[in-house]
């Protein structure tokens, strides 16, 4: 990367170094490490041009030598309040735990922070970036095009999205599989003779709601089948009414998917309410599973989300890019399809 000099009479082919922020800035290095440290006696108005400089240059700290002056860091990931699908799922936690794991062996701490909008997430990951609190950043369940990931992209902060290639503008990614799973899903209903399947998920602007949208959508249209679609914020209350809404239309489907195992359980006692018996009216089937599928009546065919794997490798993921490894991403396979009693054929 070339980086302008600060007489801007040639540039620097070498890595950046405090030095040269300090110099295009026109402070001293202490200024410029008591700025790009968050500590106190620098005005705003200096940590302000400094911490511009530094992203201009794409300058970071070295992981090593922070870890030498300061001790064990910190990977920070923002969950949004009732947005962030993967967080909806019952087992979520053995993601948290699995990356937790893989980042502890290097001496580095996760930290959680819940907040209630995309643009509260933007702004958490500028502060911590600017302070330089944490030395790599999560993005969980990206959109289509992201704020998250373009800020964090712009600022040339240290993160790992977890989403495919195509949405994370040059960031590493770790992916769950979902086109190939959703696939399966559909060819799976099809072979039960289900033709009018409905499919409830997360906001609709989430990337991985199109790639399950648009997998299921293909699979059940090669043999005429069709999809509709009910986005929600990912809570059993809302998948609720989404499933009130299609039992009660002029063309109520014979199966309905569900992102989460929390949503399909409440469509279970939504069916009952209507009269309806699961599987013999209706099939309903999970994109992830838990102990709630298991225990429930008539327990619910599921397509296990391996969130353990996937924790392991975000968390080796994040060591790489700490590593400056150019090869950090990788794609985890979903699991099979675990049927249950709340799948059948189709009887109407």
């Amino acid at each position: 990367m070339d980086i302008p000099a600060a007489d801007g009479s040639g540039s620097l082919t070498r890595r950046p170094t405090i030095s040269d922020v300090a110099k295009a800035a026109g402070v001293s290095i202490a200024v410029v490490s008591y700025a790009l440290n968050g500590r106190p006696g620098v005005s705003a108005a200096t940590r302000e041009r400094v911490l511009r400089v530094a992203d201009e240059f794409g300058w970071r700290p070295s992981a090593a030598a922070r870890s030498m002056r300061t001790g064990p860091r910190a990977v920070g990931l923002v969950l949004g309040r009732g947005a962030d699908a993967t967080a909806h799922a019952t087992s979520f936690l053995d993601f948290v735990t699995a990356t937790q794991d893989v980042v502890a062996a290097r001496g580095l701490a996760l930290v959680l922070q819940i907040v209630g909008s995309v643009d509260e997430a933007v702004a958490t990951y500028r502060t911590w970036w600017a302070e330089r609190r944490f030395d790599v950043m999560i993005v969980a369940d990206p959109l289509t095009r992201d704020p998250r990931v373009e800020a964090l992209a712009r600022m040339r902060a240290p993160a790992v999205v977890l989403g495919p290639p195509e949405v994370a503008q040059g960031l590493a990614t770790v992916w769950l599989d979902d086109r190939e799973a959703f696939t399966r899903v559909g060819t799976y209903l099809l072979e039960l003779g289900h033709r009018e399947v409905a499919l409830v998920t997360g906001p609709a602007a989430s990337h991985r709601t199109q790639v399950r949208l648009d997998s299921l959508t293909a699979a059940l249209g090669r043999a005429g089948g069709t999809v509709a679609h009910e986005p929600t914020n990912a809570t059993a209350e809302e998948a609720a009414a989404a499933t009130r809404r299609l039992l009660t239309s002029p063309l109520p489907p014979s199966a309905i998917v569900y992102d989460s195992d929390q949503m399909a359980v409440a469509a279970l006692d939504v069916a009952r309410r209507t009269g309806l018996e699961v599987p013999w009216d209706l099939s309903v089937l999970a994109g992830s599973d838990s102990a709630l599928c298991r225990l429930a009546t008539p327990s619910i065919t599921t397509l296990p989300a391996p969130l353990s794997a996937l924790g392991t490798a975000v968390g080796e993921a994040v060591l790489a890019v700490l590593d400056g490894d150019h090869d950090a991403s990788r794609m985890v396979p979903m699991g099979g399809i675990a049927v249950r009693g709340s799948t059948g054929p189709r009887a109407r």
